[in-house]
């Protein structure tokens, strides 16, 4: 698991490193085009923890006999780093996506005693910015002081809250979410996702001025939902107004030459062969093992190892038998990718692939090249 969250980590500063690349040389293009590209690049970035399935493995094997040596030593311990690893990773994952589960949690009770003013549209005193949230019966959710406002703002307002309903925004934004939860350490992770929420807030601006709103009226409408604000605005919900994107979205909204409408069909097949052509080599390149019996193919030997420890606990049960662990030998001559496929005992499990991790190993080679193998070590334990 860690590995392939580290392997995807670091692949997916590339995919985010183009996707940045890109969203800057459409700098001038619409806001629906670079949301677009922010969206691609997460997904691609998603796939890239999707593992493929390996070949059969080749089989090694080695025997631990039984002797005075007791204890977990060195690659136990590596093997301790590697769970606190997943813990802290987990952890974190927890506390991040906790934000986002009681900002749910939150807006169903708000949505739950809300004033329904027509259709899916609502009014409430616990909201201080017009917002959406949900994907099969999405609802808008307007403050109060809306019902104030003349005709024509609240219809921008209701527009600005369809536009994004129209868009998905509130499912993509989700998923953006979802992502920081796994990917919590990475900052480029949380880039993505705000780049995606600012241009989704945009392409919603361009779908009101489209429809005829007056710029500069509309630009003052969002400065007065933002003098409203009393908190954060909701993150589980799409709002209408976050205060630290406001300067940057009226300036946009009072700028003329932008371009405002969304991106076509020829820019977004471009977006998604892009976004093939950067994944496809990668995944490729994530799940390249190789099986025995390919043609060229020299399988890996040991090197040199250390020999696992029977546990003390494992003795005085007299515990005997084959501990069977799956795992990758990489063209550095490393395991990796370490699981268990036979168990024998907790203690001894554990030994064995803690010793394991410290071996060496002569790579196998595919036509003269260092390749990754999947292998099969078994390490049979026996008592004298």
């Amino acid at each position: 698991m860690i590995n392939l969250l580290v392997g995807a980590a670091w692949k997916s500063v590339l995919v985010l490193g183009v996707a940045c690349l890109a969203a800057w040389a459409a700098r001038k293009a619409s806001a629906d085009l670079r949301h677009r590209i922010w969206l691609g690049a997460l997904i691609a970035v998603a796939a890239l923890l999707v593992p493929l399935p390996i070949a059969e493995p080749a089989r090694l094997s080695t025997l631990v006999v039984g002797v005075a040596q007791v204890g977990l030593g060195r690659g136990a311990a590596l093997l301790t780093w590697t769970k606190f690893a997943l813990w802290l990773w987990a952890a974190g994952a927890v506390a991040v996506g906790l934000r986002t589960v009681v900002g749910l949690i939150r807006l169903a009770r708000i949505t739950a005693t809300a004033r329904t003013e027509i259709s899916n549209i609502l009014t409430s005193g616990q909201v201080s910015t017009p917002l959406t949230w949900g994907v099969f019966r999405p609802v808008i959710l307007l403050p109060d002081y809306a019902l104030d406002w003349p005709v024509e703002k609240r219809d921008w307002a209701i527009r600005h809250e369809q536009a994004h309903i129209a868009r998905k925004d509130w499912l993509w934004q989700i998923f953006a979410q979802a992502m920081t939860c796994v990917f919590w350490f990475h900052p480029l992770v949380w880039l993505a996702a705000s780049r995606l929420r600012n241009e989704a807030e945009h392409a919603a601006d361009n779908a009101v001025l489209g429809a005829g709103a007056d710029a500069a009226d509309y630009a003052s409408q969002l400065v007065e939902v933002a003098r409203q604000l009393q908190t954060a605005s909701l993150l589980a919900g799409v709002s209408m107004v976050r205060t630290p994107v406001l300067e940057d979205r009226v300036t946009s909204i009072l700028n003329s030459t932008l371009r405002r409408r969304p991106a076509g069909w020829a820019a977004r097949l471009g977006i998604v062969a892009a976004s093939l052509a950067l994944l496809l080599p990668l995944a490729a390149y994530q799940n390249e093992v190789y099986k025995s019996g390919e043609p060229g193919l020299t399988m890996p030997s040991v090197a040199s190892r250390v020999e696992p420890v029977y546990t003390q606990e494992a003795k005085d049960a007299k515990i005997q038998g084959t501990v069977a662990v799956g795992l990758e030998v990489n063209a550095e001559g490393k395991a990796q990718n370490m699981y268990i496929i036979r168990s024998l005992d907790k203690g001894l499990d554990e030994n064995a692939m803690a010793a394991i991790r410290q071996w060496t190993f002569k790579p196998g080679e595919k036509d003269g090249k260092a390749v990754t193998v999947a292998a099969t070590i078994e390490v049979n334990f026996r008592l004298l």
